[in-house]
């Protein structure tokens, strides 16, 4: 009896779940007509004049990504298979490939973040800042970064041949450069020379095995090597999983606020920090492409009056994707809230001023900015 109820239960739900997907189908339809008639019209010409045979699966993936991209969010895209894949390895952080991470910039170039030092694209001279213009020949135009990320990818010892575009000397550069398993640490650490007190730690983007890693070096500085102040490094940090960003700043507060959450609804989500072990004076080195989670842990510091900010201005994306894995294997990355920083602020577009602006010369090994956090640490020691 109870299991007929059980079922009988489901069917009143699948049944209403039909109805209410074959009314919103009807409703698309007849709040659309000129747009589907336009649809149809031109899927039949395809289908009688075409030169091309019609591949249906191709062209309904085909309008999936273009609904998504309808929504004018670069944020927001269809990923195939194949690409949410890419993104699942690039989030594990060990893959085949050249060892570059890459950004897409307001103007719909891509740019080399950073090289991953000690990989072939390091080895190979890529420079933060290249701007790639071809990937084995193919002109990345109209390529957004997991396009590209994907061609870039392939089999251990297979060559790729990057050409790049270098704003410094306005030239092409084309590198032969041999795919290696990339195994990505995204945690650099190393006292300062000269002042032993003062521990740094280059992060270098924000993937599953970041806070982890970030606690080992700390743990290593704090009972080693007895350090009285950290400089944390984020330039050059694109972002990468929201929820890293909140573990590691958890490291340095207790109990405050680290970003809240707001979506299209307007509910609010707060996220608080637990933990906090390390008490040290912190200092953050930003700049314009700090992106993502990388502003939501200056945001969180910088608001809580735990650490200074030194660089440039940060890149200025203040919202939130969610990944919803699809039955046939690809996924919709889906931008889903804005974010903002303890004390309110959307920096989506605007970026976060650091609290001592310190410009790089590009043509210079000089590292201005580095050298003022220094300076700053040593009155706090």
């Amino acid at each position: 009896m109870k299991n007929s109820k059980v079922f009988k239960g489901l069917n009143y739900f699948f049944s209403l779940m039909g109805f209410l997907f074959v009314a919103g189908i009807l409703f698309v339809f007849l709040t659309n007509i000129g747009g589907l008639g336009t649809f149809l019209s031109v899927l039949g010409l395809m289908k009688t004049h075409g030169l091309a045979e019609i591949n249906s699966g191709q062209i309904i993936q085909g309008a999936t990504a273009g609904i998504v991209d309808s929504l004018d969010d670069p944020y927001s895209k269809y990923l195939d298979a194949r690409t949410w894949k890419d993104l699942r390895e690039r989030l594990e952080a060990k893959f085949g490939g050249i060892g570059v991470y890459v950004l897409q910039d307001s103007e719909g170039r891509l740019k080399i973040v950073s090289p991953i030092k000690g990989t072939p694209a390091y080895k190979e001279g890529v420079k933060h800042g290249d701007i790639i213009i071809r990937i084995n020949g193919k002109s990345t135009m109209n390529l957004d970064d997991d396009d590209a990320v994907h061609l870039m990818r392939g089999d251990p010892g297979t060559q790729l041949i990057l050409g790049v575009y270098r704003e410094s000397d306005g030239s092409e550069h084309d590198f032969r450069i041999v795919r290696e398993i990339i195994n990505v640490p995204s945690v650099e650490a190393e006292l300062i020379d000269g002042v032993p007190e003062i521990g740094y730690i280059k992060l270098s983007q924000f993937h599953s095995r970041s806070a982890q890693e970030m606690s080992e070096s700390l743990n290593q500085f704090m009972e080693k090597d007895h350090i009285k102040g950290l400089i944390i490094d984020l330039r050059n940090n694109g972002g990468g999983d929201f929820d890293v960003s909140i573990a590691i700043a958890s490291i340095f507060l207790s109990g405050k606020d680290v970003v809240s959450a707001v979506d299209r609804q307007g509910n609010k989500t707060v996220h608080q920090a637990s933990g906090g072990k390390i008490d040290i004076p912190v200092i953050l080195l930003v700049n314009g492409d700090s992106a993502s989670a990388s502003e939501i842990l200056a945001g969180a510091l910088k608001d809580n009056k735990r650490a200074l900010l030194v660089g440039e201005k940060t890149y200025g994306k203040g919202l939130v994707q969610t990944v919803f894995a699809l039955s046939d294997g690809s996924a919709l990355k889906l931008t889903t809230q804005k974010y903002f920083t303890p004390d309110g602020t959307d920096i989506n577009e605007v970026g976060i001023n650091p609290d001592y602006v310190v410009k790089n010369d590009p043509n210079s090994d000089k590292d201005l900015q580095l050298e003022k956090a220094v300076e700053i640490m040593k009155t706090k020691l």
